[in-house]
């Protein structure tokens, strides 16, 4: 819930101040979506206790793998609207799998660290 509530403030908040308006709406629902399908397979909807144990390695990175084929379908759905041209659209996808891969590679670097320092701050007595 939390992650797909962020991703999709966080998104539409970065498309009104970066100037894309026409993506806006698109955005929230999108990076949302995608947001609620990670955590749903990784923490559950609902959010986690503290004490939790993380989920596995290849089940994070399968759940990352979906929101990312999720958003790439997302967008070409949205560029098609905006741009109003599947062809275009299509020749964009390949950006949203790179943003996706890179967003992948930071999500698997930095989860087990940042994991370890928010255990550790909210279980101390």
């Amino acid at each position: 819930m939390y992650g797909g509530l962020g991703a999709a403030i966080g998104s539409a908040l970065f498309d009104l101040f970066g100037g894309h308006t026409q993506y806006i709406v698109f955005s929230f629902f999108i990076k949302g979506i995608a947001g609620l399908i990670v955590g749903g397979m990784t923490a559950g909807y609902l959010p986690p206790s503290i004490n939790k144990p993380t989920a596995s390695f290849s089940r994070i990175l399968v759940a990352l793998i979906i929101g990312a084929i999720w958003t790439a379908f997302g967008y070409f759905i949205a560029w098609w609207f905006v741009l109003n041209s599947a062809a275009v659209a299509a020749s964009k996808i390949q950006y949203s799998l790179i943003t996706s891969a890179a967003g992948i590679i930071v999500a698997i670097v930095l989860t087990p660290k940042l994991q370890k320092v928010v255990r550790s701050l909210f279980t101390k007595n």
